[in-house]
C-alpha cells in the first residue's frame, strides 16, 4: 500500500499541492488527471524519490518495490531477449522464467524473429517497448506509468489495456488517452486547486463531480 500524507510542493510562487493526502489500497489502478504543469509529473518524481516535497511524507511497506518506465536508453545485454530478462526478479529456485519475458515481449510487438538481435539495433521506439518489457516483467508491487501507449500500434496498445486490467498489483497511470486509461484503472485521481481527489470509477466521474461542485 502506498500512502502519501500532508504533501506539499511548489516552485516559487507555483504552488503545485497543499496538505494532499491518499493512499492506494492492494490492487487499486488510479488514473491521474490534471491539467499540463500542475504537477503530475512532479508527483511521480516525489513517489519515485527522485525530487523532495517541501513538506509531507510518501511511505510504503518495507520491500515495496515501485517500477517506473525510463525514457533513458541504457541497454548492456547482446540480444534483446537477454535485455528484457535483466528485469526478471531473482528466482531463489533457478526456475527459467525467460518466458514471460518472451510473451510480455511479443504483447508488445516486438517479434521473436528479433529476440537475437542487438537492442541497439532496434529503432527508437522499440527501444522504449524494450525498456517498457523490462519494467512489466519485473512484476513490482506498483507501476508508474506515463503516457505508456506512446511509441504502441493499435494492438500492442489493446494488450497492454488487457495485461493492466488483470496487474494484481498497484498502478497510477498519466496519459491523454482518456478511453486507454478508463479501460484499465478502477479510479481515477485528479489534481485541482492544489488538492488531489480520488474517486472510485472513470474520468467523467470525476470531472461531473468537479464541474457539479464549481456551479
Amino acid at each position: 500500500m502506498l500512502k502519501v500524507n500532508g504533501l506539499c510542493k511548489q516552485y516559487g510562487p507555483q504552488v503545485l499541492f497543499e496538505d494532499v493526502s491518499f493512499s492506494l489500497t492492494q490492487g487499486e489502478k488510479v488514473g491521474l488527471v490534471g491539467r499540463n504543469g500542475h504537477g503530475k509529473s512532479t508527483l511521480f518524481k516525489i513517489i519515485l524519490g527522485q525530487e523532495e516535497p517541501d513538506s509531507g511524507e510518501v511511505s510504503v511497506p518495507k520491500y515495496y518495490r515501485t517500477g517506473h518506465l525510463s525514457q533513458r536508453i541504457d541497454f548492456t545485454q547482446p540480444t534483446v531477449l537477454k535485455e528484457a530478462c535483466m528485469g526478471l526478479p531473482h528466482n531463489e529456485d533457478g526456475i527459467d522464467e525467460t518466458y514471460k519475458a518472451e510473451a510480455i515481449l511479443m504483447g508488445l510487438g516486438i517479434g521473436e524473429e528479433i529476440f537475437e538481435n542487438s537492442p541497439h539495433s532496434l529503432s527508437g521506439g522499440c527501444q522504449v517497448r524494450l525498456n517498457l518489457a523490462k519494467v512489466l516483467v519485473s512484476g513490482p508491487d506498483l507501476l508508474l506509468h506515463d503516457e505508456p501507449t506512446n511509441y504502441l500500434d493499435i494492438v500492442s496498445a489493446r494488450w497492454l489495456e488487457r495485461f493492466l486490467r488483470d496487474w494484481k498489483g498497484e498502478l497510477i497511470m498519466i496519459t491523454h488517452d482518456r478511453g486507454f486509461m478508463d479501460a484499465a484503472t478502477t479510479h481515477t485521481m485528479g489534481i485541482h486547486r492544489n488538492k488531489v481527489r480520488k474517486v472510485q470509477g472513470p474520468t467523467s466521474k470525476l470531472y461531473e463531480q468537479i464541474r457539479t461542485e464549481e456551479e
